[in-house]
């Protein structure tokens, strides 16, 4: 009867660790790109504010930023999957810029439709999102402490190959 041998098992290499500055490199995409959507977000309520108090330019303007914040924040979306997945930063930024993404049309055509019931409540909710994610990333130190070592990858046969 022939014996079979195995070899020893061997632990595998770690993935090449990467170094803070992918995350810090990434989280300042994000934070140059929520900063000016967060600006723009707060412009917003203050060209409708203008235009209430009777200067009426103002209501292209808000129209203007509304078209420019509906592409800012696919950039803004786009911004947050690269500093959650090469950055290794959370995931939440991106469920609430793709919340903001998703619904700015949806404010954009209540507001030329006039309804401005939903048009105001969904721009505050706006707002608030868009100028949370913009703290988050704009927070002292977020890329220290954020950052998380890359995990190892379970392997079934703890990495070793058999004959």
């Amino acid at each position: 009867m022939e014996m079979t041998t195995y070899p020893l098992a061997v632990p595998p290499a770690p993935p090449p660790a990467r170094s803070a500055g992918a995350t810090a490199g990434t989280l300042w995409i994000l934070r140059l790109l929520s900063g000016v959507q967060a600006v723009l977000l707060l412009a917003q309520p203050i060209l409708a504010g203008r235009f209430l108090d009777g200067d009426f330019p103002s209501l292209s303007q808000h129209g203007a930023v509304g078209l420019l914040l509906m592409g800012l924040a696919w950039l803004v979306v786009i911004a947050a999957v690269l500093a959650w997945r090469p950055g290794r930063l959370p995931a939440w930024p991106i469920a609430v810029a793709a919340a903001c993404a998703f619904l700015l049309p949806i404010q954009l055509g209540m507001g030329h439709a006039r309804m401005l019931a939903v048009h105001l409540i969904l721009g505050v909710g706006l707002v608030a999102a868009g100028v949370a994610v913009a703290i988050w990333a704009w927070r002292p130190g977020r890329a220290r402490h954020s950052y998380r070592a890359p995990s190892n990858r379970a392997v079934p046969d703890g990495g070793v190959q058999y004959r």
